[in-house]
């Protein structure tokens, strides 16, 4: 049990899953902040409610909307509201912070830039569009993750085996939209990101760390993890960096 100081810092959580998933990809931290008593909203973002196989298309607005809805509704039972973003969930993270008083920001691999794409001449977005209308869902990868049960619990959870193109591109002006608010964003921020990620760009985290406007901000490389962090080897270092910097 929490002790009384502990839990009169508590803040609650609102949980943001990444673009194609849902909560599972955070599964091990949600149960461990739950044991701690954290109070927690994990809401399925529009668009990724299933049944599937195929991912149907959706807007970054719509995603925006339902967070903003479930930080409202939990800032209205009282007390702080912390947020915990993985991949695009991290980017939707951030814009929420430039609209609400969020009190804290844990980013897990934070969407910014597609891995490698710094190496090709063409903006993502310009050959995504061109993709798009020739083959508008993808064929989904294997999860990346180097843990091989969590690959296999991932590749089980996920409600889909397509990728949608549509909601990539959605993503990708997010991602434009909240680069230019980063400076301008207060909130404390812990950044914690995969070195051996395979889809975002592990360098955007340092970029990140070094723009934000927080005076408190902390940046974590693990070495031996892919892009989900909250399910890979090194998942019970997520969880404890996490719950020490929700009580900081």
């Amino acid at each position: 049990m929490p002790e009384p100081d502990q839990a009169a810092r508590r803040p609650s959580c609102l949980i943001l899953h990444g673009l194609g998933g849902g909560p599972y990809e955070l599964g091990p931290l949600i149960e461990a902040l739950k044991a701690d008593g954290f109070r927690l909203a994990a809401p399925i973002l529009p668009g990724h409610e299933g049944p599937g196989p195929v991912m149907p298309h959706s807007s970054w607005h719509d995603w925006a909307a339902a967070v903003e809805k479930a930080y409202d509704e939990l800032a209205a039972a009282g007390g702080p509201v912390a947020v915990m973003g993985f991949s695009t969930g991290g980017t939707l993270g951030l814009y929420l912070a430039h609209r609400r008083p969020v009190a804290r920001l844990v980013l897990l691999a934070p969407f910014l830039a597609i891995r490698y794409s710094r190496l090709i001449p063409i903006r993502p977005a310009a050959y995504l569009r061109l993709a798009s209308r020739v083959l508008p869902n993808l064929r989904r990868r294997p999860p990346a993750v180097r843990d091989r049960e969590m690959k296999r619990h991932c590749a089980a959870s996920a409600r889909y085996r397509t990728f949608s193109l549509h909601a990539t591109l959605s993503a990708l002006e997010l991602i434009e939209e909240v680069k230019r608010l980063v400076p301008t964003i207060r909130t404390p921020t812990l950044i914690i990101q995969g070195r051996l990620d395979t889809v975002v760009e592990p360098r955007a985290a340092v970029w990140l760390r070094d723009h934000l406007g927080s005076d408190e901000k902390q940046l974590v490389i693990l070495s031996r993890s892919d892009h989900l962090v909250a399910l890979d080897c090194q998942r019970d270092r997520v969880i404890a960096l996490t719950r020490d910097f929700l009580l900081g």
